[in-house]
């Protein structure tokens, strides 16, 4: 099987580098952050089982990653799929905190 000249598989550093890990959900009165309104508790509750719910699934994530096997073009490619799943979890998990947070349409 030939690998496409394209391959991501050289652009992410395997293990995963460690990245910073995502903060939980605060109050804000408004004037803190410009563009957002001030949050009830049951909103950041909300904001926090989102941002759970997307740990334990980037966590999972990871398991299925170090159980893949990297040296093969199948295995490449099923690492890639890991890794864009997390960037797709990441991003649905900030959606979904846009939803409840709902800044202002401009930021």
């Amino acid at each position: 099987m030939l690998l496409c000249s394209h391959s991501i598989a050289g652009r992410f550093p395997y293990p995963p580098k460690a990245e910073k890990p995502m903060s939980e959900a605060k109050p804000q009165d408004g004037s803190t952050v410009k563009g957002y309104r001030e949050l009830s508790y049951g909103e950041i509750g909300k904001m926090n089982q989102f941002k759970d719910l997307s740990r334990q699934f980037i966590k999972l994530l990871h398991e299925q990653l170090g159980d893949t096997p990297g040296g093969s073009p199948e295995g490449w490619e099923a690492q890639e799929w890991i890794r864009q799943a997390e960037f797709d979890m990441k991003r649905a998990c900030m959606a979904a905190c846009r939803a409840v947070a709902r800044p202002d349409s401009d930021c």
